[in-house]
């Protein structure tokens, strides 16, 4: 039986990306992750993979001079790696809708808040900490969710809880969130690909 096949999508620090990638090392993904798609060549998802030797895929907005060349160029690179799970991990540009219905039901991503709340175009990274602790929440998390044609709107999968305490900032609030999404997305990612 092959080994089942990962491609990651990350365009920051890539600390999912790490952490699923450690999980696969010790065998508690039983996969592979044979590739990085990054938009941003200086993220640091793109230097863990190079030191990892997986392979990476730098896919820059400023290479195409429209959509249509940059959907045609990713879904060759997914045809190529031909994988059985596509995993975002803090991947900021959208998927052209052609991908997610090509991929329909293998694309996974993972969001800082408990969505529906605290989702949608413009909401990532501290932004979505901040209007949690602005607004008032008494807890938030992170969501795992299918990808569909709408940001963060396809259907959710798992969540994970953390409790605002008054006394956090939006940075001591991402750090407890971070933590539940470091070991929430290996567990999920683990039971979709044993399904």
């Amino acid at each position: 039986m092959r080994t089942k096949r990962i491609t990651v999508f990350a365009s920051g620090s890539g600390s999912n990306f790490k952490t699923l990638h450690q999980s696969v090392l010790n065998g508690e993904i039983p996969a592979s992750i044979t590739a990085l798609i990054s938009d941003n060549p200086k993220a640091g998802a793109v230097t863990y993979a190079r030191s990892q030797n997986i392979r990476t895929h730098l896919l820059l907005p400023s290479d195409f001079d429209e959509s249509a060349a940059y959907t045609q160029k990713l879904e060759s690179i997914l045809s190529l790696e031909n994988p059985d799970l596509v995993v975002l991990a803090g991947y900021l540009k959208k998927i052209p809708d052609h991908i997610v219905a090509k991929f329909s039901g293998k694309i996974i991503n993972i969001h800082p808040s408990l969505l529906p709340k605290y989702g949608g175009a413009g909401w990532y990274g501290m932004r979505v900490h901040r209007a949690v602790i602005e607004n008032g929440e008494q807890e938030s998390g992170c969501t795992i969710h299918y990808v569909n044609e709408i940001y963060d709107e396809g259907p959710i999968i798992a969540q994970s809880h953390v409790t605002v305490n008054p006394d956090d900032t939006p940075e001591s609030l991402a750090k407890k969130v971070q933590q539940e999404e470091h070991k929430l997305y290996p567990r999920v990612v683990r039971q979709l690909l044993e399904e």
